[in-house]
């Protein structure tokens, strides 16, 4: 079984559907209420897990109800969550959603118990990022985080798993420790500054200026865009690692919020 550990975000998403999405200052009346377990860093343990891999969570959440269904929801995953904290001092991470009736959506992150994730948490799970063969990450913890994080497995000989969002410039630090960076089309041209219209525009932010191409360390992106020659990508993530073995993706909400990924 591939041990793969995650080290981000735990969120309880809030997610209204109504007919439409209100303009600022509006109220709009009608529609549904349910809440859904979320956080781009428990959804992808979760996505992990549902694939046959031992995972193991690390992040933070409140001492509050939210977190405790959190909590219980990995486990019922058979999720190891030894490293999942509790902060006495702040809320659990939330996100309200709304969703209209075609579902487009609109959504407000209050990050809580999130954004105090740090390096000491992250060494205080050493062992398990050091022991994993994947290591997961995302941008909804501080980056100072997911920095020690992604140095710890890299210097383990993990395959490092980057998902860039929420869209962010990242450090060069960052970049020289991550196999595999994911962004859509808005991440990608946050990162690279090339606007995302079609294929060949993929291709051409994935492709690092010569200038900097002597020194850039090479990454597989998702999907289609391909950099490294000796590892071969299919679309739709149909990949496999250098190492052997099929990692896991990165799938749309697999705890069921219509809202986050």
């Amino acid at each position: 079984m591939v041990k793969v550990c995650v080290v981000g975000s735990l969120n309880m998403d809030l997610v209204v559907k109504g007919p439409r999405l209100p303009r600022v200052g509006e109220t709009v009346s009608g529609g549904t209420f349910a809440t859904f377990p979320g956080g781009k860093g428990a959804n992808q343990a979760v996505a992990a897990a549902r694939l046959g891999a031992h995972v193991t969570m690390v992040g933070k959440v409140g001492q509050d109800a939210f977190g405790r269904q959190l909590v219980n929801g990995l486990r019922r995953e058979v999720i190891d969550v030894a490293h999942v904290g509790v902060d006495p001092g702040e809320a659990t991470g939330v996100a309200f959603i709304g969703v209209d009736g075609e579902g487009r959506n609109m959504i407000l992150v209050a990050s809580g118990a999130n954004l105090h994730v740090g390096p000491g948490d992250v060494e205080d799970a050493r062992d398990a990022i050091g022991g994993a063969r994947v290591l997961l990450l995302q941008l909804e913890v501080p980056i100072d985080a997911v920095l020690r994080a992604a140095a710890i497995a890299r210097a383990a000989g993990a395959l490092v798993c980057l998902d860039p969002a929420p869209a962010a410039p990242l450090p060069d630090a960052l970049y020289a420790s991550v196999d595999v960076i994911d962004p859509n089309e808005i991440e990608a041209q946050v990162l690279t500054g090339v606007e995302i219209r079609s294929i060949a525009d993929a291709e051409r932010a994935a492709t690092p200026p010569p200038t900097a191409a002597a020194t850039c360390r090479p990454m597989r992106c998702g999907r289609s865009i391909r950099r490294r020659p000796a590892t071969p990508l299919r679309r739709r993530w149909g990949w496999r690692s250098a190492r052997g073995g099929r990692p896991p993706t990165r799938c749309a909400s697999p705890l069921g919020s219509p809202g986050s990924r």
